[in-house]
């Protein structure tokens, strides 16, 4: 996967709510200039309009928003959380986040089928829910 910097990998022990892990995990894209500062407070306009529309599957969750919210260029940043992220919903909850900025309509289509064939792997996922440190992590999208 070409869409990933090893700087935009982390592991973070919890958040304080879901807004806040939303927010942890969209830093490596702002850091790296990929967002705009708008880029996190878009998505949480997002959930807070739609419901969480990032939980993709159990434990994984997919934070994006629109180009046109303050993507860049196309990135993305992978968090994993120790303690699971509520988003006070029961089939709503997430401890990996890969954030995804996409600069157009089209150009991240490549990497969320590249990303759904590590993740559909049930081992794999298990694994990566695991993953001892921030080095392990990104070995698995590179």
């Amino acid at each position: 996967m070409n869409l990933i910097k090893e700087s935009n990998v982390q592991i973070l022990e919890g958040a304080a709510d879901w807004k806040e892990a939303v927010c942890q995990s969209v830093i490596p894209l702002e850091k790296d200039g990929s967002v705009t500062a708008a880029y996190k407070e878009a998505i949480i306009q997002n959930i807070e309009q739609l419901g969480p529309y990032i939980c993709i599957a159990p434990h994984i969750a997919l934070p994006h928003a629109r180009p046109e919210q303050g993507a860049v260029r196309s990135q993305i940043a992978v968090t994993l959380f120790r303690r699971e992220v509520d988003f006070n919903r029961e089939d709503a909850r997430a401890n990996l986040f890969i954030s995804l900025a996409a600069a157009d309509a089209d150009s991240h289509l490549d990497v969320l089928v590249q990303i759904t064939d590590i993740l559909q792997d049930e081992e794999r996922t298990a694994h990566i829910l695991q993953a001892k440190d921030a080095a392990e992590l990104y070995q698995y999208f590179k």
